[in-house]
Formats: structure tokens, C-alpha cells, sequence
């Protein structure tokens, strides 16, 4: 069944070979959405090849990361099928454009766009995404495909801001390979996850956004944990190059632990059943699912234990404040025109953030917009503004709580917080100690502020009802009980015995 508007075709799948590009006509555009694992580049390797193949005709296959690139490309070699296939990344065909120089797309039919994702998820910081996308859809007389987990903004944007006609298949995501949802707030935590995977000898992916931060945790604990960045920052010439290419040949690594940058958060597979927990310190949430998707499940019992670096109420609304800014010059030029916007920001160099630039359009110096950096900004402007309003405190943990179907059918969120059930065992132990003895203003104050409950405003709670209905919600073992001998009032603590 298919539903259509505006040039918007939507065909749901079960199965990958239930995509048939006999069906796809020169010019089409094509989206396939649906989860890591699905077989989107196997539809590519296997069926989109066997066409091209038996039409004569050739496959541009094109990534924005070099190891899920090398994986793909080792993967096309091992079948012979590099006569047929040809891989690229993004960033050499910016380059060239960027030169004043163009790439060569006419041996091509086909144009695979894998991880489309990152025409909208790097233009919050790569200012030339849109150069090889623009490339791409000038090639009106191919057929191009857009492939991605997470490339529902892609979609949008070609559909609503481009007005383009675009077919997408897509299969809905499920999360059930999830077993458990834990965030942290604290950066020390990662060390203290660091330290437990040691122990207990559970292999793990730490995914870092800051390559600085995340060498820094290999030099700690080199011993037992692998390093990789991307080939574009300083910090590569620390990465064991040797190893690296082994895992992406073999799908695995030997080490407990892989401390990784986001370079790793598209392409790659690992098929390691020995792996079962990863680490997410990023904080976009489309290249945090991308990351948890590099994990390849090998059998229905497979899954990972997922702890997220988690961000609160205050530093979303930073966030927001800083798109919004960032997107204020571009706006203004977009509404005003250019002469109005020479005269508004006259001199100042940092105002546009990239979103402007300057472009030769027949022998005339003009005022560009950045569409695709803009509708980034717009729609993560939109998407916190959305957060804080449909889930109010802890927006962040509770949204990814709601991707991931942590939240129970009275919705009640299933996710824990690290600190907060350390914080927990703590206050346990406390209160075991404290059983028995009688309680005075001394101790009662040492009480409540090792339970340190505090409303919206900041403010300590000190009433018994209050602090008894916390530990009710907490579970713990034990209820705080006033009592009074003779004309001195005191608490005590009262076992709960089921």
C-alpha cells in the first residue's frame, strides 16, 4: 500500500529483497529506511549489483567515513565486484568542488548515498556537506538512493524545504536488542564504567564525542582498550593502524575495550557476541543511534547493555539559545536581502557562523544561505524546543527512554541514572547503620541531607512525610518514625520487613 503526498511516496518493508529497482525509473530519487543491520548495504552488494550487472551499468557507492568505506570496499574486493561498484566519500567530492573542479558521475546509473544522514548531521559543523549533495542531485538522469537509519531529516528536507519527489522504503526500528538503559551525568562516571568493565571483564565501546577526552582515557588505561579517530585529527598518529584494519576486516576486536571517536558511528560492523555493552558520551541523538547500531547482533539472544552520557534541562536550553543565535544572521539575510544585511552586521566577521558565504553568480559578488546548514539548525532548534516541552524534567533521558520503549503501560520510565543509584546504595548503608539509635536535631540533620531531597526551587526537604515518601518511591528498606519520650522529640528508623 502507498501512501502519497506531495510527492511523497512511503512504502513499508519487512524484508530488504522486497525492494525491487526494476521498479525505479532514470531521474528517481529513492530512500531506504530502516534500522543497522537490515541489510541495506547487502541490498546493494547483492541485488542492486546483479541488475547494474546484467543492465552493463555501474554503481556509485558513496559513505562519510573511511572505516565503514574500507569495511564496504574489502567486503566489493573479496567478491569481485570493484568492476561493478565504485566507492567514494563525501568529503573527496567536496573537495574537488570546493577546487572549482567537478566529479566524474557519468560511468554511473546508480548513486548510493550510504549514511545520508550526513548532509544534515555533519552541517552542524562542515560547512561544505551541502556541496557534494548538491552534486548528487544535479545528476537528474540517474537514479539515486539515500540510505540511512536515521534519515528521516534527510527525507524532510528533500521532500518539504527541496519540493522534491522522492520514494521511501522504510521498516520501523525496533530497540528490543536493548537490555538495559542506564545514563550518567558526571564525566568522572566514564571512568568508573571504565573500571568496571575491567573488573568484571566485559568487553565494551566507549564512544566519545571529544577525540582529546578520548585518547586521554586510552593513555589511562591503554593495557586493555584500543584507540581510534578520525584520520583527519592530530591525534591519529596515536591510533594503531595495524589493528584498526584487523577489526574491520575481521568484524571484531581483540581488546576488552575500543575507545572510539564518532568516526566509527556509520558503516562499520562489529559481530561480536562477546560484546554486549557500549558507552555513549554524544551528544547528538542521530549519531548516537548510529553508534549503538555498529554492534551486529549474532543470534535472537544478542543484544547490549546501553549507558548514555545524558544532558539536563539547563544545557538544553543553552543549546537551543546558541542555535538560535547562530541562526539569526542567516535569517535576517533570508528576510531582508543582502543590502540590509551588509548595513545590519557591517563588519562583523563571526556573526553568520558559516550559514552566509560569498559566491560568484555571473561575474557579481552575492550573499549565500547555507540551506542545508540552516535547516539543521532550524529543526535541532525545533526538536529541543519540543524535548523540554513534551517531557519536561529530564527531557533528554525520558525522550531516548521513549525511542528506546523504556517506559512501561502506566508510563513509567525504566531507565536508571548511575549516579543516582549509587547515591541510593549509599544512603541504604547509611540508614543500616543508623538503625536502632535514636535520632536528635544533629542527627536528623545529617539525615536529611544524606537523602538530600529538594524541590523544583532548590530548597532541602526536612518534613518526615516528605523524606518517608521518597524512600517509599526509592524502595528502600527503611521509614523514618517520630517519637517523643517525655518532652524530647526524636526520629528513629523502622525496618520494613516485606
Amino acid at each position: 500500500m502507498k501512501n502519497c503526498d506531495e510527492g511523497l511516496i512511503k512504502i513499508p518493508f519487512t524484508d530488504i529483497k522486497e525492494i525491487n529497482p526494476k521498479k525505479w525509473e532514470r531521474g528517481d530519487i529513492i530512500s531506504i529506511l530502516s534500522g543497522a543491520g537490515t541489510g541495506k548495504s547487502w541490498f546493494v552488494k547483492e541485488i542492486l549489483y546483479e541488475y547494474a550487472k546484467n543492465n552493463k551499468q555501474k554503481i556509485l557507492f558513496l559513505t562519510s567515513r573511511l572505516d565503514s568505506l574500507n569495511q564496504f570496499y574489502l567486503n566489493i574486493l573479496q567478491e569481485g565486484k570493484q568492476n561493478i561498484v565504485h566507492t567514494k566519500t563525501y568529503q573527496s567530492i567536496e573537495s574537488l568542488y570546493r577546487n572549482y573542479k567537478e566529479f566524474d558521475f557519468s560511468p554511473y546509473q546508480y548513486i548510493v548515498s550510504d549514511d545520508c544522514h550526513y548532509f544534515t548531521s555533519d552541517a552542524a559543523f562542515n560547512h561544505t556537506t551541502d556541496l557534494s549533495l548538491e552534486a548528487i542531485l544535479s545528476q537528474n538522469n540517474k537514479t539515486r538512493i539515500f540510505m540511512s537509519a536515521t534519515g528521516d531529516s534527510m527525507v524532510r528536507y528533500l521532500n518539504s524545504n527541496r519540493r522534491l519527489p522522492i520514494t521511501v522504503y522504510e521498516k520501523k526500528i525496533s530497540y528490543k536488542f536493548i537490555k538495559d538503559l542506564r545514563f550518567f551525568h558526571k564525566n568522572e562516571t566514564i571512568e568508573s564504567l571504565m573500571d568496571e568493565a575491567i573488573k568484571r571483564k566485559m568487553k565494551t565501546i566507549f564512544f566519545i564525542q571529544s577525540a582529546k577526552k578520548a585518547y586521554e582515557l586510552h593513555q589511562k588505561y591503554k593495557k586493555h582498550s584500543l584507540f581510534n579517530c578520525s584520520k583527519s585529527n592530530s591525534l591519529y598518529k596515536h591510533v594503531d593502524k595495524e589493528k584498526i584494519s584487523k577489526m574491520l576486516e575481521d568484524e571484531k576486536f581483540e581488546e576488552l575495550i575500543l575507545i572510539t571517536t564518532t568516526c566509527m558511528d556509520a558503516g562499520v560492523n562489529i559481530h561480536d557476541h562477546n560484546l554486549q555493552h557500549i558507552v555513549c558520551d554524544v551528544k547528538d541523538i542521530g549519531t548516537l543511534i548510529q553508534c549503538i547500531g555498529r554492534k551486529r547482533l549474532c543470534d535472537e539472544s544478542d543484544g547490549i547493555y546501553l549507558v548514555i552520557k545524558s544532558i539536563n534541562n539547563q544545557q538544553i536550553g543553552r543549546i537551543t539559545t546558541e542555535l538560535h543565535k547562530k541562526r539569526k544572521a542567516a535569517k535576517y539575510l533570508k528576510d531582508n536581502g543582502i543590502e540590509a544585511y551588509v548595513e545590519e552586521y557591517y563588519r562583523n566577521l563571526n556573526v553568520n557562523n558559516g550559514l552566509v558565504y560569498d559566491e560568484i553568480v555571473n561575474g557579481k559578488l552575492e550573499k549565500k544561505i547555507n540551506l542545508l546548514m540552516y535547516f539543521r539548525t532550524l529543526i535541532d532548534e525545533n526538536s529541543y524546543s519540543t524535548m523540554i516541552k513534551d517531557f519536561g524534567e529530564f527531557a533528554y533521558c525520558k525522550y531516548l527512554a521513549n525511542i528506546f520503549g523504556y517506559v512501561d503501560h502506566d508510563g513509567k520510565y525504566l531507565y536508571t541514572i548511575i549516579e543516582e543509584d549509587e547515591r541510593i546504595n549509599d544512603l541504604e548503608e547509611y540508614l543500616k547503620s543508623i538503625i536502632g539509635h535514636k535520632l536528635y536535631k544533629e542527627d536528623q540533620q545529617k539525615l536529611i541531607e544524606m537523602i538530600g531531597l529538594k524541590d523544583k526551587r532548590g530548597r532541602i526537604q526536612r518534613r518526615i512525610d516528605t523524606l518517608n515518601a521518597y524512600l517509599l518511591r526509592i524502595k528502600s528498606n527503611y521509614t523514618i518514625i517520630p517519637k517523643k519520650s517525655g518532652s524530647i522529640r526524636y526520629w528513629e528508623l523502622n525496618a520494613n520487613l516485606d
